[in-house]
């Protein structure tokens, strides 16, 4: 009777301090510096200290705890020891199992097993941290747990039996102490594991519907902010975030005013308004993420704002904040984490697509101004060209030199009208008939013209494509022929685009460096390199300029335009 009354305290004991490790589980799962230990793979010493001290003391008290019997101490010791050696490896376990065994060895209750009990809480931390990598593969960890705890705990009654003397006393406390212990121990293990288990995977569990939440959002959204943040975009994308997580109000401000408040409070968080709230203004100075619990924190200065906490998020363009993303809810203390996490990843997001945006902005004036670079290497030519042969007129001709600066002075008029981006085909048709009236007026009979352009036929050219091509078989092609040429100018559709072509009736030109494709090649020639550049600017890589040259017969010119070729 006297032994079933000592197991019945034996396990109520051990019960006990299992119910007061899992309690001291669940606070401890809280705790960043804890978590961190379980989480990360790449620890930090210091990472490991706070661990050890806590799973130290925590053996202290299962020693403290214990259920006196026949001179020992029956205890949860191993426990917390056992846990921070799978959850932490061998530096937690054994450090931990230190703490606590040294205690045990130096208290004035140590009795006959003081030893044995050190030697064995430190061996048992140390096997627990040599399991732990077997444990994380584990698929079934509560009973991975429970079964290596059993372990060591038998390890412990073995230890106890070679160390503790007398020997026949060793023997009878293992026989009354094995079974509660053995199974107590390892149970509580598995519990305690469990219960990590279970508040890790509701987290993850979290953390995904999370994810999805803010990909949803994502995907109806962020395609907004690509054309920049303004009213309009803001808008669209308050709407669906303020839908999505259902909260009582969202609202994306720029630097100095509200792009839009979507929601209650916007009687007087209107659009256009100055920004009212002072975390607002601490989030664009700052560009940290702000928190509010109360409609004090919040600041707004209305009476009866239903606004009672917020999340306020910095968009930011590189190191600078451009505006904030506000999200509201409308009762206090309403703000969790996964509200914070949420709007610090929406805000994350938004700001890419607004650095894109700018990137793109900077792209296509990056490309206007490589258009009016390479239209400017073309305009020179052409004017010293032009200026040659009227000056080689106004002694001989004085009203055809005046004739000629007047179509001069249309051309470069039509020219800076025609914009930066494209002209038509009819106004780059006559940009040529001007460049053509001052070459024929150089050239006589020597120089004839033919256009062949078809009727009704409309593209959009970039300003000055064809006049270089003009001006190369004008110099190349007739002026060396002493009785001169024919320039023909084509410009036909077919079923993949629109063919452009000049030819000259020449005599070829002898030099293939003008017919090459290299660029050493293609520079040598007036404006054939610039030319393929803005083609591949303006229609992609389908467009493309390309010269037959064959001495006897002539040079043709032809550019293709695809069909879908649209100017940038």
């Amino acid at each position: 009777m006297l032994t079933d009354r000592l197991l019945i305290q034996i396990v109520m004991a051990l019960v006990e301090q299992t119910g007061l490790n899992i309690i001291v589980a669940l606070l401890l799962s809280r705790l960043p510096m804890f978590t961190k230990m379980i989480r990360s793979r790449n620890r930090n010493p210091l990472d490991l200290l706070f661990p050890v001290i806590v799973l130290g003391l925590l053996g202290m008290v299962g020693t403290y705890t214990g259920v006196p019997v026949q001179g020992a101490l029956a205890n949860a010791r191993m426990v917390p020891v056992f846990i921070g050696g799978l959850l932490g490896g061998p530096v937690v376990g054994i450090l931990s199992g230190l703490i606590a065994g040294f205690h045990r060895w130096g208290i004035d209750i140590g009795g006959f097993t003081a030893l044995s009990c050190m030697i064995s809480t430190i061996l048992e931390g140390a096997l627990a941290g040599f399991l732990s990598p077997y444990f994380y593969r584990s698929s079934r960890k509560p009973l991975f747990a429970m079964a290596a705890a059993g372990v060591a705990e038998l390890m412990q009654m073995a230890i106890i039996l070679m160390t503790a003397r007398p020997f026949e006393a060793a023997l009878d406390l293992v026989m009354v102490i094995m079974g509660p212990m053995v199974i107590a121990n390892a149970v509580g293990c598995a519990l305690i594991i469990l219960v990590f288990e279970n508040l890790f995977s509701e987290g993850e569990r979290m953390a995904a519907r999370q994810s999805q939440q803010v990909l949803r959002i994502a995907d109806q959204s962020l395609s907004l902010f690509r054309k920049g943040l303004s009213p309009e975009t803001a808008a669209a994308a308050a709407e669906i975030i303020r839908k999505e997580m259902s909260l009582i109000a969202v609202a994306i401000t720029d630097r100095d005013s509200v792009l839009v408040h979507s929601g209650a409070g916007d009687d007087h968080h209107s659009q256009s308004s100055t920004i009212l709230t002072k975390l607002t203004r601490v989030a664009l100075k700052t560009g940290t993420l702000q928190t509010a619990m109360t409609s004090e924190e919040i600041g707004c200065y209305h009476d009866n704002c239903r606004l009672k906490s917020a999340v306020i998020a910095p968009l930011m363009r590189g190191d600078e904040c451009i505006g904030t993303l506000k999200l509201y809810k409308g009762v206090e203390n309403g703000i969790n984490q996964a509200d914070i996490e949420t709007a610090r990843g929406l805000a994350v997001l938004i700001s890419s697509q607004l650095e894109l945006s700018r990137l793109e902005e900077q792209e296509q004036l990056l490309r206007k101004a490589r258009m009016r670079a390479l239209q400017a290497q073309i305009n020179p030519h052409f004017l010293f060209n032009a200026i040659n042969t009227i000056v080689s007129l106004i002694r001989t001709d004085p009203d055809k030199g005046r004739e000629l600066l007047v179509h001069l002075g249309t051309f470069y008029r039509n020219n800076l009208q025609s914009g930066d981006s494209s002209v038509s085909l009819e106004t780059e048709i006559r940009h040529i008939q001007a460049y053509l009236e001052i070459e024929q007026a150089r050239f006589g009979d020597r120089l004839k013209v033919v256009y062949e352009i078809q009727e009704g036929l409309s593209v959009d050219l970039p300003p000055l494509l064809l006049q270089p091509l003009v001006e190369n078989a004008v110099i190349h092609g007739i002026q060396p022929c002493p009785e001169g040429g024919v320039v023909t100018i084509k410009a036909e559709s077919s079923p993949e685009g629109v063919i452009l072509s000049v030819h000259d009736s020449g005599a070829g030109i002898k030099d293939k460096a003008f017919c090459s494709d290299e660029e050493d090649g293609a520079s040598k020639s007036v404006g054939t390199a610039n030319i393929r550049q803005r083609l591949l600017n303006m229609y992609g890589p389908s467009a493309d300029l390309q010269l037959s040259c064959e001495e006897g017969i002539g040079t043709t010119a032809r550019i293709f335009i695809p069909r879908n070729g649209e100017p940038a």
